[in-house]
Protein backbone atom coordinates (compact mmCIF):
# COMPACT_ATOMS: atom_id res chain seq x y z
CA UNK A 1 0.00 0.00 0.00
CA UNK A 2 1.20 3.69 -0.23
CA UNK A 3 1.45 5.36 2.54
CA UNK A 4 1.85 9.11 2.89
CA UNK A 5 3.31 10.43 6.24
CA UNK A 6 2.82 13.76 7.40
CA UNK A 7 5.24 15.55 9.91
CA UNK A 8 7.99 18.80 10.36
CA UNK A 9 10.17 16.33 12.32
CA UNK A 10 12.64 14.91 10.21
CA UNK A 11 13.75 11.92 12.97
CA UNK A 12 9.67 11.25 13.45
CA UNK A 13 9.55 10.89 9.48
CA UNK A 14 12.47 8.73 9.25
CA UNK A 15 10.95 6.50 12.38
CA UNK A 16 7.43 5.95 10.58
CA UNK A 17 9.51 5.53 7.32
CA UNK A 18 11.69 2.59 8.40
CA UNK A 19 8.59 1.16 10.20
CA UNK A 20 5.99 1.14 7.68
CA UNK A 21 8.74 0.19 4.78
CA UNK A 22 9.73 -2.88 7.02
CA UNK A 23 6.08 -3.94 7.03
CA UNK A 24 6.44 -3.83 3.22
CA UNK A 25 4.10 -0.45 2.55
CA UNK A 26 5.63 2.33 -0.07
CA UNK A 27 6.04 5.07 2.18
CA UNK A 28 5.87 9.12 0.73
CA UNK A 29 6.66 11.62 3.16
CA UNK A 30 5.73 15.79 3.40
CA UNK A 31 6.80 18.23 5.99
CA UNK A 32 3.41 20.38 6.23
CA UNK A 33 -0.10 19.88 5.21
CA UNK A 34 0.28 22.23 2.20
CA UNK A 35 2.70 20.20 0.80
CA UNK A 36 0.70 16.86 1.77
CA UNK A 37 -2.19 18.05 0.15
CA UNK A 38 -0.25 18.77 -3.56
CA UNK A 39 1.03 15.04 -2.96
CA UNK A 40 -2.64 13.15 -2.70
CA UNK A 41 -3.74 15.49 -5.40
CA UNK A 42 -1.60 13.96 -7.72
CA UNK A 43 -0.33 10.57 -6.07
CA UNK A 44 -2.01 7.48 -5.91
CA UNK A 45 -2.11 7.46 -1.95
CA UNK A 46 -3.63 4.72 -0.10
CA UNK A 47 -3.51 5.64 3.20
CA UNK A 48 -2.76 9.48 5.31
CA UNK A 49 -0.91 9.70 8.60
CA UNK A 50 -0.54 13.07 10.07
CA UNK A 51 0.58 14.89 12.54
CA UNK A 52 -1.41 17.74 13.80
CA UNK A 53 0.61 20.62 14.76
CA UNK A 54 2.71 22.07 12.04
CA UNK A 55 3.60 25.19 9.84
CA UNK A 56 1.78 26.00 6.99
CA UNK A 57 -0.83 24.04 6.97
CA UNK A 58 -1.99 21.95 10.49
CA UNK A 59 -3.50 18.76 10.20
CA UNK A 60 -7.05 19.65 10.91
CA UNK A 61 -6.59 21.54 8.27
CA UNK A 62 -5.19 19.08 6.09
CA UNK A 63 -8.18 16.61 6.96
CA UNK A 64 -11.09 18.94 6.55
CA UNK A 65 -9.65 19.49 2.77
CA UNK A 66 -9.18 15.85 2.19
CA UNK A 67 -12.41 14.62 3.62
CA UNK A 68 -14.50 17.95 1.69
CA UNK A 69 -13.30 17.10 -1.55
CA UNK A 70 -14.88 13.92 -3.21
CA UNK A 71 -12.40 12.58 -5.18
CA UNK A 72 -10.05 12.40 -2.14
CA UNK A 73 -12.45 11.95 0.83
CA UNK A 74 -12.07 8.01 0.43
CA UNK A 75 -8.66 8.13 1.61
CA UNK A 76 -8.59 7.15 5.12
CA UNK A 77 -6.22 9.51 7.68
CA UNK A 78 -4.50 8.50 10.99
CA UNK A 79 -3.91 11.40 13.05
CA UNK A 80 -0.79 10.78 15.35
CA UNK A 81 0.01 13.57 17.51
CA UNK A 82 2.15 14.50 20.79
CA UNK A 83 0.52 18.11 21.17
CA UNK A 84 -3.26 17.88 20.64
CA UNK A 85 -3.86 14.27 23.06
CA UNK A 86 -6.74 15.94 24.89
CA UNK A 87 -10.35 13.97 24.63
CA UNK A 88 -11.89 17.31 22.99
CA UNK A 89 -8.90 17.45 20.75
CA UNK A 90 -10.02 13.34 19.67
CA UNK A 91 -13.83 14.10 19.57
CA UNK A 92 -13.05 17.11 16.54
CA UNK A 93 -10.47 15.04 14.97
CA UNK A 94 -13.70 12.37 14.87
CA UNK A 95 -16.02 14.67 13.43
CA UNK A 96 -14.13 16.41 10.80
CA UNK A 97 -13.16 12.84 9.36
CA UNK A 98 -9.80 10.94 10.77
CA UNK A 99 -10.41 7.46 11.07
CA UNK A 100 -8.06 6.64 13.81
CA UNK A 101 -6.44 8.98 16.59
CA UNK A 102 -3.33 7.39 17.97
CA UNK A 103 -0.95 9.60 20.60
CA UNK A 104 3.00 9.98 20.13
CA UNK A 105 4.45 7.42 21.13
CA UNK A 106 3.10 4.02 21.11
CA UNK A 107 4.52 0.61 20.56
CA UNK A 108 5.33 0.20 17.06
CA UNK A 109 3.03 -2.76 16.76
CA UNK A 110 0.35 -0.71 18.47
CA UNK A 111 0.84 1.36 15.29
CA UNK A 112 0.70 -1.06 12.11
CA UNK A 113 -1.98 -2.99 13.62
CA UNK A 114 -4.00 0.11 13.84
CA UNK A 115 -2.83 0.87 10.15
CA UNK A 116 -3.72 -2.31 9.05
CA UNK A 117 -7.35 -2.26 10.66
CA UNK A 118 -7.85 1.07 8.74
CA UNK A 119 -6.86 -0.18 5.83
CA UNK A 120 -9.01 -3.11 6.37
CA UNK A 121 -11.93 -0.75 6.24
CA UNK A 122 -11.38 1.59 4.03
CA UNK A 123 -11.14 -1.58 1.35
CA UNK A 124 -14.43 -3.07 2.58
CA UNK A 125 -16.33 0.87 1.75
CA UNK A 126 -14.81 0.29 -1.76
CA UNK A 127 -14.25 4.11 -1.84
CA UNK A 128 -17.95 4.90 -0.30
CA UNK A 129 -17.95 7.54 1.69
CA UNK A 130 -20.77 9.95 3.78
CA UNK A 131 -20.38 13.82 3.76
CA UNK A 132 -19.30 15.79 5.91
CA UNK A 133 -19.32 15.33 9.32
CA UNK A 134 -19.86 18.89 10.36
CA UNK A 135 -21.01 22.11 8.75
CA UNK A 136 -18.14 24.57 7.45
CA UNK A 137 -19.17 27.16 10.23
CA UNK A 138 -19.40 24.48 12.86
CA UNK A 139 -15.97 22.61 11.95
CA UNK A 140 -14.28 26.68 11.52
CA UNK A 141 -15.80 27.02 15.45
CA UNK A 142 -14.17 24.05 16.82
CA UNK A 143 -11.43 24.25 15.02
CA UNK A 144 -10.45 27.96 16.37
CA UNK A 145 -11.49 26.45 20.20
CA UNK A 146 -9.00 24.03 19.83
CA UNK A 147 -6.43 26.60 18.47
CA UNK A 148 -6.78 28.94 21.53
CA UNK A 149 -7.29 25.89 23.94
CA UNK A 150 -3.69 25.05 22.68
CA UNK A 151 -2.36 28.08 22.61
CA UNK A 152 -3.27 29.40 26.24
CA UNK A 153 -2.00 25.95 27.15
CA UNK A 154 1.49 26.75 25.86
CA UNK A 155 1.45 30.08 26.98
CA UNK A 156 0.97 28.46 30.59
CA UNK A 157 3.69 26.15 29.47
CA UNK A 158 5.87 28.88 28.59
CA UNK A 159 5.17 31.18 31.43
CA UNK A 160 6.09 27.95 34.14
CA UNK A 161 9.47 27.30 32.20
CA UNK A 162 10.13 30.82 32.20
CA UNK A 163 9.25 31.03 35.96
CA UNK A 164 11.40 27.25 36.35
CA UNK A 165 14.36 28.81 34.38
CA UNK A 166 14.38 32.35 36.71
CA UNK A 167 14.34 30.05 39.63
CA UNK A 168 17.02 27.92 38.35
CA UNK A 169 19.20 30.72 37.77
CA UNK A 170 18.57 32.37 40.91
CA UNK A 171 19.15 29.06 42.87
CA UNK A 172 22.47 28.96 40.92
CA UNK A 173 23.62 32.46 41.71
CA UNK A 174 23.27 31.89 44.92
CA UNK A 175 24.66 28.41 44.65
CA UNK A 176 28.35 30.42 43.20
CA UNK A 177 28.03 33.11 45.72
CA UNK A 178 28.34 30.64 48.59
CA UNK A 179 30.68 28.70 47.00
CA UNK A 180 32.76 31.70 46.54
CA UNK A 181 32.17 33.01 50.20
CA UNK A 182 33.45 29.23 50.89
CA UNK A 183 36.68 29.63 48.90
CA UNK A 184 37.35 32.57 49.71
CA UNK A 185 36.90 31.41 54.17
CA UNK A 186 39.08 28.72 53.02
CA UNK A 187 41.77 30.95 51.60
CA UNK A 188 41.68 33.45 54.71
CA UNK A 189 41.93 30.10 56.65
CA UNK A 190 45.19 29.00 55.55
CA UNK A 191 46.65 32.30 55.13
CA UNK A 192 45.59 33.09 59.13
CA UNK A 193 46.75 29.72 60.59
CA UNK A 194 50.11 29.93 59.06
CA UNK A 195 50.30 33.19 60.10
CA UNK A 196 49.29 32.38 63.49
CA UNK A 197 51.98 29.70 63.66
CA UNK A 198 54.65 32.03 62.77
CA UNK A 199 53.34 34.91 64.74
CA UNK A 200 52.85 32.49 67.98
CA UNK A 201 56.40 31.00 67.84
CA UNK A 202 57.45 34.45 68.02
CA UNK A 203 55.62 35.47 70.98
CA UNK A 204 56.71 32.72 72.75
CA UNK A 205 60.38 33.49 71.91
CA UNK A 206 59.45 37.48 73.42
CA UNK A 207 57.44 35.79 76.70
CA UNK A 208 60.48 33.32 77.02
CA UNK A 209 62.95 36.25 77.24
CA UNK A 210 60.63 38.93 79.05
CA UNK A 211 60.33 35.73 82.03
CA UNK A 212 63.94 35.49 81.87
CA UNK A 213 64.47 39.06 82.55
CA UNK A 214 61.87 39.26 84.62
CA UNK A 215 64.07 36.66 86.85
CA UNK A 216 67.11 38.71 86.85
CA UNK A 217 65.96 42.05 88.32
CA UNK A 218 64.67 42.73 92.02
CA UNK A 219 60.64 43.74 92.37
CA UNK A 220 61.54 46.95 93.21
CA UNK A 221 63.35 47.67 89.81
CA UNK A 222 61.45 50.22 88.13
CA UNK A 223 61.87 48.24 84.60
CA UNK A 224 59.88 45.17 86.32
CA UNK A 225 56.74 46.77 86.43
CA UNK A 226 57.21 47.47 82.23
CA UNK A 227 58.31 43.55 81.55
CA UNK A 228 55.41 42.17 83.84
CA UNK A 229 53.35 44.57 81.14
CA UNK A 230 55.18 42.99 78.04
CA UNK A 231 54.39 39.75 79.65
CA UNK A 232 50.78 40.63 80.04
CA UNK A 233 50.46 41.91 76.42
CA UNK A 234 52.12 38.83 75.13
CA UNK A 235 49.58 36.14 76.92
CA UNK A 236 46.66 38.37 75.39
CA UNK A 237 48.54 38.32 71.88
CA UNK A 238 48.97 34.24 72.17
CA UNK A 239 45.15 34.05 72.81
CA UNK A 240 44.41 36.03 69.71
CA UNK A 241 46.68 33.56 67.94
CA UNK A 242 45.11 30.27 69.23
CA UNK A 243 42.06 31.95 67.88
CA UNK A 244 43.86 32.37 64.66
CA UNK A 245 44.72 28.70 64.84
CA UNK A 246 41.30 27.62 65.63
CA UNK A 247 39.71 29.40 62.54
CA UNK A 248 41.98 27.43 60.65
CA UNK A 249 41.82 24.21 61.88
CA UNK A 250 45.40 23.73 63.09
CA UNK A 251 44.29 23.80 66.58
CA UNK A 252 45.11 20.69 68.84
CA UNK A 253 42.11 19.17 70.38
CA UNK A 254 41.42 16.07 72.23
CA UNK A 255 37.39 14.61 71.23
CA UNK A 256 35.64 12.55 73.80
CA UNK A 257 32.45 10.98 73.26
CA UNK A 258 29.59 13.86 74.60
CA UNK A 259 25.99 14.40 75.95
CA UNK A 260 25.63 18.13 74.52
CA UNK A 261 22.53 18.43 77.06
CA UNK A 262 24.46 17.57 80.20
CA UNK A 263 27.77 19.60 78.93
CA UNK A 264 25.65 23.02 78.16
CA UNK A 265 24.53 22.14 81.60
CA UNK A 266 27.65 22.53 83.60
CA UNK A 267 27.76 25.45 82.21
CA UNK A 268 24.92 27.32 82.86
CA UNK A 269 26.39 29.40 85.27
CA UNK A 270 29.07 30.75 83.62
CA UNK A 271 26.47 31.13 81.03
CA UNK A 272 24.27 33.36 83.15
CA UNK A 273 27.53 35.40 84.07
CA UNK A 274 28.13 36.24 80.75
CA UNK A 275 24.80 37.41 79.58
CA UNK A 276 24.19 39.05 82.91
CA UNK A 277 21.02 39.43 84.94
CA UNK A 278 19.11 41.63 82.96
CA UNK A 279 18.79 39.31 79.87
CA UNK A 280 16.44 36.48 79.97
CA UNK A 281 19.12 33.05 78.79
CA UNK A 282 16.02 30.22 78.27
CA UNK A 283 17.36 26.84 77.95
CA UNK A 284 15.39 24.36 75.94
CA UNK A 285 17.47 20.70 75.81
CA UNK A 286 15.59 17.96 73.83
CA UNK A 287 15.14 14.63 75.91
CA UNK A 288 17.29 11.67 73.91
CA UNK A 289 19.54 13.82 72.28
CA UNK A 290 22.03 12.00 70.44
CA UNK A 291 25.62 11.42 71.12
CA UNK A 292 28.71 13.76 69.57
CA UNK A 293 32.20 13.41 69.45
CA UNK A 294 33.98 16.63 70.19
CA UNK A 295 36.65 17.98 72.54
CA UNK A 296 34.57 19.85 75.82
CA UNK A 297 36.46 22.76 75.62
CA UNK A 298 35.63 23.52 71.91
CA UNK A 299 32.09 23.68 73.23
CA UNK A 300 32.84 26.09 75.87
CA UNK A 301 34.60 28.41 73.46
CA UNK A 302 31.98 27.78 70.90
CA UNK A 303 28.88 28.49 73.45
CA UNK A 304 30.32 31.43 75.36
CA UNK A 305 31.26 32.98 72.07
CA UNK A 306 27.97 33.10 70.75
CA UNK A 307 26.30 34.21 73.86
CA UNK A 308 28.57 36.79 73.84
CA UNK A 309 27.62 37.65 70.31
CA UNK A 310 23.61 37.15 71.14
CA UNK A 311 24.25 39.53 74.80
CA UNK A 312 26.02 42.74 72.52
CA UNK A 313 23.38 42.77 69.93
CA UNK A 314 20.05 42.51 72.20
CA UNK A 315 18.50 45.76 74.26
CA UNK A 316 19.08 45.18 78.02
CA UNK A 317 16.07 43.70 78.74
CA UNK A 318 16.17 41.27 75.79
CA UNK A 319 16.11 37.36 75.43
CA UNK A 320 18.39 34.78 74.45
CA UNK A 321 17.57 31.01 73.73
CA UNK A 322 19.59 28.18 73.55
CA UNK A 323 18.25 24.55 72.05
CA UNK A 324 19.25 21.32 70.63
CA UNK A 325 17.81 18.93 68.69
CA UNK A 326 18.47 15.63 66.26
CA UNK A 327 17.85 16.12 63.44
CA UNK A 328 17.97 14.37 59.83
CA UNK A 329 19.57 16.51 56.46
CA UNK A 330 18.49 14.59 53.36
CA UNK A 331 19.72 15.32 49.61
CA UNK A 332 17.09 17.77 48.87
CA UNK A 333 17.86 20.30 52.03
CA UNK A 334 21.79 20.03 50.90
CA UNK A 335 21.00 20.60 47.44
CA UNK A 336 19.69 23.96 48.67
CA UNK A 337 22.72 24.68 50.86
CA UNK A 338 25.61 23.90 49.22
CA UNK A 339 28.77 22.75 51.27
CA UNK A 340 26.23 20.51 53.66
CA UNK A 341 26.24 16.94 53.15
CA UNK A 342 23.36 14.54 54.23
CA UNK A 343 23.03 12.58 57.67
CA UNK A 344 22.14 12.86 61.18
CA UNK A 345 23.06 15.63 63.40
CA UNK A 346 22.66 17.45 66.57
CA UNK A 347 22.02 21.42 66.51
CA UNK A 348 22.73 23.58 68.87
CA UNK A 349 21.08 26.50 68.24
CA UNK A 350 21.07 30.00 69.76
CA UNK A 351 18.74 32.41 68.87
CA UNK A 352 17.96 36.34 70.10
CA UNK A 353 16.20 38.82 69.39
CA UNK A 354 18.33 41.74 69.10
CA UNK A 355 19.12 44.00 66.28
CA UNK A 356 19.79 41.40 63.59
CA UNK A 357 22.10 41.65 60.53
CA UNK A 358 21.72 42.56 56.80
CA UNK A 359 22.37 40.68 54.19
CA UNK A 360 26.19 42.18 53.20
CA UNK A 361 27.19 41.81 56.89
CA UNK A 362 25.80 38.40 57.17
CA UNK A 363 28.57 37.46 54.30
CA UNK A 364 31.52 38.54 56.53
CA UNK A 365 30.49 37.74 59.88
CA UNK A 366 33.09 34.57 60.40
CA UNK A 367 35.99 36.41 58.63
CA UNK A 368 38.68 36.81 61.34
CA UNK A 369 38.73 40.53 62.42
CA UNK A 370 35.52 41.55 61.06
CA UNK A 371 33.66 43.13 63.45
CA UNK A 372 30.56 45.87 63.92
CA UNK A 373 31.56 46.65 67.25
CA UNK A 374 33.65 49.40 68.82
CA UNK A 375 37.23 48.55 68.90
CA UNK A 376 37.66 48.29 72.38
CA UNK A 377 34.47 45.74 72.73
CA UNK A 378 35.64 43.14 70.26
CA UNK A 379 38.28 41.56 68.03
CA UNK A 380 36.19 39.75 65.31
CA UNK A 381 37.41 36.46 66.58
CA UNK A 382 34.80 35.17 68.31
CA UNK A 383 32.87 33.97 65.82
CA UNK A 384 35.75 32.99 63.70
CA UNK A 385 36.70 30.74 66.46
CA UNK A 386 33.42 28.97 66.31
CA UNK A 387 33.13 28.82 62.79
CA UNK A 388 36.81 26.93 62.80
CA UNK A 389 35.27 24.50 65.52
CA UNK A 390 32.39 23.98 64.14
CA UNK A 391 34.39 23.26 60.19
CA UNK A 392 37.22 21.07 62.18
CA UNK A 393 34.24 18.23 63.80
CA UNK A 394 32.82 18.10 59.96
CA UNK A 395 29.72 20.19 61.03
CA UNK A 396 27.78 23.12 59.13
CA UNK A 397 26.42 26.45 60.09
CA UNK A 398 23.13 28.19 58.93
CA UNK A 399 22.61 31.70 59.75
CA UNK A 400 18.92 33.51 59.75
CA UNK A 401 19.17 37.38 60.31
CA UNK A 402 17.68 40.55 59.13
CA UNK A 403 17.58 43.89 60.63
CA UNK A 404 15.54 44.37 63.67
CA UNK A 405 14.10 40.87 63.36
CA UNK A 406 17.17 38.76 65.91
CA UNK A 407 19.71 36.67 64.82
CA UNK A 408 19.85 32.71 65.06
CA UNK A 409 22.79 31.05 64.64
CA UNK A 410 22.47 26.64 64.10
CA UNK A 411 25.36 24.41 64.21
CA UNK A 412 24.83 21.12 62.70
CA UNK A 413 27.10 18.63 64.84
CA UNK A 414 27.47 15.19 63.24
CA UNK A 415 25.64 12.29 65.11
CA UNK A 416 28.38 9.92 66.84
CA UNK A 417 27.24 6.14 67.11
CA UNK A 418 29.40 4.40 69.57
CA UNK A 419 30.81 0.92 67.48
CA UNK A 420 31.04 -2.46 68.81
CA UNK A 421 34.58 -2.27 69.45
CA UNK A 422 34.26 0.84 71.74
CA UNK A 423 31.42 -0.60 73.74
CA UNK A 424 33.80 -3.30 74.55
Amino acid sequence: MNILIVDDHEANLYLLESLLNGNGHQVMSAPDGKQALDIVQTGDIDLIITDILMPVMDGFQLCRKIKNDPDLAAIPLIFYTATYTGPQDEAFAFKIGADRFIVKPCEPDVLITAVNEVLASAQKKQGKVSGPALEEEEAYKLYSERLVTKLEQKMLEAEQEIEARKKAETDLRKSQAQLIQARKMESVGRLAGGMAHDYNNMINVIMGFAELALGKISPKDPLYGDIQEIIRAARRTSDMTRKLLTFARRQKFSPHVLDLNETIEGMRKMLDQVTGKDIQLAWHPKPGLWDIFMDPSQIDQVLLNLCVNAKDAVDPAGRVVVETDNTHLDAQFCSLHPGFSPGDFVTLTVTDDGCGMDAQTRERIFEPFYTTKAPEKGTGLGLATVYGIVKQNHGFIQVTSAPQQGTRFILYLPRHIKTAAMSD
